[in-house]
């Protein structure tokens, strides 16, 4: 049996992770904001280098330009064969009428709402098979995919959870919906989207010691939810809002008592938040990692059974 490599990527701020699995396939959970530059790698990259020209799995886990952008990147230049998209398709109005606002926020996320649109309109177009995430909204259909006892499963949202950015998105996009309303719903979505992110666990049969948890952007309101229906303990935790204390704080820790924590955040933007992650190491004996921290041609590797982490690019 093939170990099953974990690979965060640094892509800045940002999210962009690889699993590859048993068979050999790849797995890429979110994408990053699709910047290329020497600084930081974009998953496409990684895939021209390692000569991967097709996902057995692409997934989105909530829709925010540091997630998405690098995911329509890849569907427009390489073959997808399956994703899981958090929502089903929806009607965007005019874009001349949201740039009549004047509000340069409100056109912001109206241009991420476009992106994600356009990302569903190319995996369409390339024959991709479209899942959407309401599918393993319970335990009993939470598998996405199995191999040779490797299990890949979906623990947030389930059925009944709440989706506040979703509830707020289809306000802002119904019928009745004014000009006040785009400029007021569309910036509101943005700062719920996090409290939509998907959950995933990576686990084997045979080491269960070895779990993965990506936490996507989840805040610690949902992980309480989680924590109250499942065992969230892990070997490694993909650290959830890039290591700020609404994802990543002493609560949220006892819940998932990890021994190793992935931070996704650039070096620079690190900077504010490390006066809190000194507080929370006297509460861990786990270890904190930076994708930011491995610049081009440097990786960090963490022995994790049949499941090694590697960091960087």
């Amino acid at each position: 049996m093939l170990n099953t490599k974990v690979q965060f990527l640094n892509v800045g701020w940002g999210d962009a992770h690889l699993i590859r699995l048993p068979s050999g396939g790849v797995c890429l959970i979110d994408g990053g904001d699709g910047t290329f530059s020497e600084d930081q790698d974009h998953p496409l990259s990684w895939m021209n280098r390692h000569k991967v020209d097709r996902l057995d799995w692409m997934l989105l886990t909530h829709i925010h330009e540091d997630h998405v952008n690098g995911l329509l990147d890849v569907a427009r230049a390489k073959s997808v064969t399956k994703a899981v998209l958090p929502y089903e398709p929806f009607v965007l109005p005019p874009e001349e009428l949201v740039q009549e606002l004047r509000d340069e926020f409100t056109c912001r996320v109206y241009r991420m709402l476009a992106t994600y649109l356009e990302l569903i309109q190319v995996l369409i177009e390339q024959g991709t098979e479209i899942k959407w995430r309401s599918e393993y909204g319970s335990n009993e259909q939470s598998t996405i995919w199995s191999e040779e006892g490797i299990t890949f499963t979906q623990l947030y949202p389930w059925e009944g959870d709440p989706l506040p950015a979703y509830d707020m998105l289809m306000n802002a996009l119904s019928d009745d919906a004014d000009d006040s309303g785009l400029r007021e719903d569309l910036p509101r979505f943005f700062e719920l989207s996090n409290h939509d992110s998907s959950v995933y666990r990576l686990s084997s049969v045979e080491e269960p010691e070895s779990t993965v948890l990506f936490g996507g952007d989840q805040l610690e309101p949902g992980w309480e939810r989680l924590a109250q229906r499942t065992e969230l303990k892990c070997s490694i935790w993909k650290v959830s809002h890039h290591g700020m204390d609404d994802g990543f704080n002493a609560r949220v820790l006892s819940w998932i008592q990890p021994e190793h924590c992935i931070i996704p955040v650039s070096i620079g933007r690190s900077h504010a938040l490390k006066g809190d992650w000194e507080e929370l190491r006297s509460k861990t004996d786990a270890a904190f990692y930076l994708t930011g921290s491995y610049a081009r041609g440097k990786t960090c590797q963490i022995v994790n059974g049949s499941m090694p982490i590697e960091i960087g690019f």
